[in-house]
């Protein structure tokens, strides 16, 4: 820089500075931004922009305090397989016919807020895929447009936090289950190719463009 000093620049894209590195930096003294660029397209005139005239997604890589030691004992539960199954339920929907979803819809009956995702265009169902960093249960795109349109469905046990973070351009379903218990009540609430939600089933939309 002008006055001599020297700043490192890390640039995430799927792997924060580590715990080692930090520690590094810290120890010599060094001035050091991480720029996320993990959900970022790879275009040089957009990545450009978002580097230059932005300043999102950049923080400084500081010291961090250990986190304390429970005294009590540690549980780590994995993911219910359920969800996997329930995956595999909507991608065997999907290969057999479409997804109609109701983005904009209060209630079943507004039947007009409705898109069949193979009629506008949705032919390509992808499993467990990333795109830009945020990973899906499904990716769904169009195979046959530039502008593909990637939406991203998701099976959860909870809401998602506030204003989270995922990419330009990706919308996402998520499809919210209060309790998830066996493989023949879920084929029972997704049989009709209609992602509609129940008294256990929360039906969640982002990205979506909000309805005029």
């Amino acid at each position: 820089m002008d006055n001599g000093e020297r700043l490192l620049i890390e640039f995430y894209v799927s792997h924060k500075v580590d715990s080692k590195k930090r520690q590094i930096i810290v120890d010599n003294h060094l001035k050091c931004i991480e720029i996320d660029i993990n959900y970022q397209a790879l275009d040089k005139a957009e990545l450009k922009e978002f580097l230059t005239g932005t300043d999102e997604d950049r923080k400084w890589i500081v010291s961090i305090p250990s986190p304390p030691q429970s005294k009590g004992e540690s549980f780590s539960y994995g993911r219910n397989p359920m969800y996997e199954k329930t995956r595999d339920i909507l991608k065997e929907i999907f290969d057999k016919g479409t997804i109609t979803i109701h983005p904009f819809a209060s209630s079943f009956s507004q039947v007009n807020k409705s898109f069949d995702l193979r009629k506008v265009g949705y032919d390509v169902c992808e499993v467990n895929t990333r795109w830009r960093g945020f990973k899906s249960d499904l990716l769904l795109y169009r195979s046959q447009k530039k502008d593909k349109g990637h939406i991203s469905i998701n099976i959860r046990g909870r809401r998602r936090s506030e204003g989270f973070r995922y990419p330009k351009g990706l919308r996402i379903i998520d499809i919210v289950f209060k309790a998830i218990d066996s493989e023949e009540s879920t084929k029972k609430r997704l049989n009709d190719e209609n992602l509609v939600g129940d008294l256990g089933m929360t039906v969640e939309y982002y990205g979506f463009r909000t309805e005029k």
